[in-house]
């Protein structure tokens, strides 16, 4: 028995797919084989360090000398299970007595891909959870109605409320994400630093950043909007920021503005529904989704403050940083994690 992560060939920076190794890892290091499932041969994932076990189809699940495969053995076994070739993996197939764990983005058909053989699904953002389905009123296709389903593995709390609310009968189980405290570490001292994610709601960005700079507000602030750079130096820059802006809109957890949090950032924005958890406003300054003037004031009222006191946030950064760091660990990563897969696998027998 092994536990195959099916992975998109993505060598950008994407917070999901970097989830997805950590899961394996944390997976064999507590004994329980699983590999990151790569369709595109010798394909790895260079942008963050990993010696992550990693396991490739022979050939695309979806390609032609697949489908002909399958056809073979549907027909040969009468409708039974399509196994998947691959290669080093745990054996030469994924198989009825594996587990495959594919994304929400596969959309309803993903209960077709290795058809017969144990599945959960890996939903880390539940506005996504209806990608590729259509309107019509009959087609009541989809995988978590599906016999092979064993299981949702979710990210937050809100998450999981929308797949109990859409799938009530849908048995889910919640998983932490682990900031790295070795990366993204409460820093003291900061720059008159904005920082922010370019691949964010870059219009709702560029509204704000240019409020803010035609309102006199930046003259002793610099600006950094970053993309697609390695995550030592995201945890970098937001080290040496003041302030980090969230634009995350329909996120599944938001991933940055905690790292920001744990970096002692004041961080201002959207907590993109899946991010209400730990945007909260005791150490955080949540906006409603939209609300450009809003949001724009409330900069402004942080740098006023700042500039007249630069003390004046720092208990409140201390604290933010402090509350990521306890219910973000990687302890708890780990004992979750397990946790839901030891019930996975003991349902599966």
């Amino acid at each position: 028995m092994a536990i195959y992560y099916l992975c998109p060939e993505s060598n950008h920076p994407t917070g999901g797919i970097k989830v997805i190794y950590r899961h394996v890892d944390i997976l064999n290091a507590y004994g329980i084989p699983a590999f990151v499932l790569h369709q595109k041969k010798g394909f790895r994932c260079t942008w963050f360090s990993n010696k992550t076990k990693i396991a490739h189809t022979r050939y695309p699940i979806k390609s032609f000398f697949s489908r002909v495969r399958n056809k073979i053995q549907q027909k040969m076994k009468g409708g039974g299970v399509n196994t998947i070739p691959v290669v080093n993996g745990a054996g030469s197939k994924v198989g009825p007595n594996d587990i495959l764990v594919i994304t929400e983005m596969q959309g309803p058909d993903l209960a077709t891909i290795g058809k017969g053989i144990p599945k959960v699904i890996l939903n880390q953002n539940g506005f996504l959870t209806f990608k590729g389905y259509s309107f019509t009123r009959e087609n009541l296709k989809t995988p978590y109605l599906d016999d092979t389903v064993r299981a949702v593995l979710v990210n937050s709390e809100h998450c999981e409320e929308y797949v109990k609310y859409a799938f009530p009968d849908a048995v889910t189980h919640r998983f932490f994400l682990s900031i790295d405290p070795d990366l993204f570490h409460f820093q003291p001292r900061k720059k008159k630093q904005i920082c922010l994610s370019r691949i964010k709601n870059q219009a709702d960005a560029m509204q704000v950043i240019n409020i803010l700079k035609f309102h006199g507000m930046l003259s002793e602030f610099e600006v950094v909007p970053f993309i697609n750079i390695p995550q030592e130096q995201v945890a970098a820059l937001m080290r040496e920021s003041l302030i980090f802006l969230s634009f995350g809109y329909h996120e599944g957890f938001g991933l940055p503005a905690a790292e920001a949090m744990a970096c002692g950032c004041i961080v201002v924005g959207y907590d993109g529904w899946g991010g209400k958890e730990f945007f909260k406003s005791e150490h955080s300054y949540p906006i409603d989704d939209g609300d450009i003037i809003g949001y724009a004031k409330q900069v402004e009222q942080v740098i006023k403050a700042y500039n007249s006191d630069e003390n004046y946030f720092y208990e409140q950064r201390r604290q933010a940083a402090e509350f990521i760091a306890m219910q973000y660990s990687i302890e708890r990563e780990e004992r979750e994690l397990i946790g839901a897969w030891r019930q996975i696998l003991a349902s599966n027998h």
